[in-house]
C-alpha cells in the first residue's frame, strides 16, 4: 500500500483562513459502496433487462426510484456531517436547515489520552474509518467515515500537543 502521508498537510496551504479552521472533513464516499453498489446494480439490472424485453412503465420507474433513493440517502447522510478542525477547537456539525453542533476544545483533551481509531476489515483495505475520543468511559466526540483515518488521528494529536505546550509555557510564567 502506498504512504498517504501528508496528503492533508500539503492542502493546507490552499485552505482560506476562515477564523482559524485547518481543515474540513467530510464522510467518505467509500463507506456507502453498499449504496452505490445497490443503485448500480438495479440500474444495470434494468438496463438489461430493457434490451431484452420491455417491462412496464411502472416498473421501470420503481427501479429507477429505488436506485434514486440508493445514490440520494448515501449523498444526503454524507453532506449533512462536517467537521471542522481549527487551531484550538474541533467543531462537530450536523444537519441542513436544523444544525447541531459540537465543539470540543484541545485543552481539556490534553489530559484524556485515549483517542483512538476504528476500521473494519473493509475500511482497512480502503483506507478510510472512524477516529473516537473516549473518556469516563462514554464516547465525547467520534469523526465517522474519514479518509486517512490515522492522518486525521494524527494531525489531531498535534494539535491536542500544541495547546498543551501552549498552557505549559503560561504555567511557568
Amino acid at each position: 500500500m502506498t504512504s498517504h502521508k501528508g496528503r492533508y498537510l500539503n492542502i493546507l496551504a490552499f485552505i482560506p483562513n476562515m477564523s482559524n479552521s485547518i481543515l474540513v472533513l467530510r464522510k467518505s464516499r467509500k463507506a456507502f459502496l453498499i449504496e452505490y453498489g445497490c443503485a448500480a446494480f438495479l440500474l444495470g439490472l434494468l438496463g438489461v433487462t430493457r434490451l431484452n424485453s420491455p417491462l412496464p412503465q411502472a416498473i421501470e420507474y420503481g427501479v429507477l426510484g429505488l436506485a434514486g433513493v440508493a445514490l440520494f440517502s448515501a449523498e444526503i447522510s454524507r453532506l449533512t456531517t462536517r467537521y471542522k478542525i481549527r487551531e484550538d477547537k474541533m467543531e462537530i456539525i450536523n444537519g441542513f436547515i436544523k444544525q447541531d453542533k459540537k465543539n470540543v476544545y484541545y485543552h481539556p483533551l490534553s489530559f484524556v489520552p485515549d483517542l483512538n481509531i476504528k476500521q473494519g476489515r473493509i475500511g482497512r483495505i480502503l483506507d478510510y474509518g472512524s477516529v473516537y475520543l473516549k473518556a469516563g468511559g462514554e464516547t465525547t466526540f467520534e469523526i465517522k467515515d474519514v479518509n486517512s483515518p490515522h492522518e486525521v488521528l494524527e494531525m489531531i494529536e498535534n494539535m491536542i500537543g500544541q495547546n498543551r505546550g501552549g498552557m505549559n509555557k503560561i504555567k511557568e510564567d
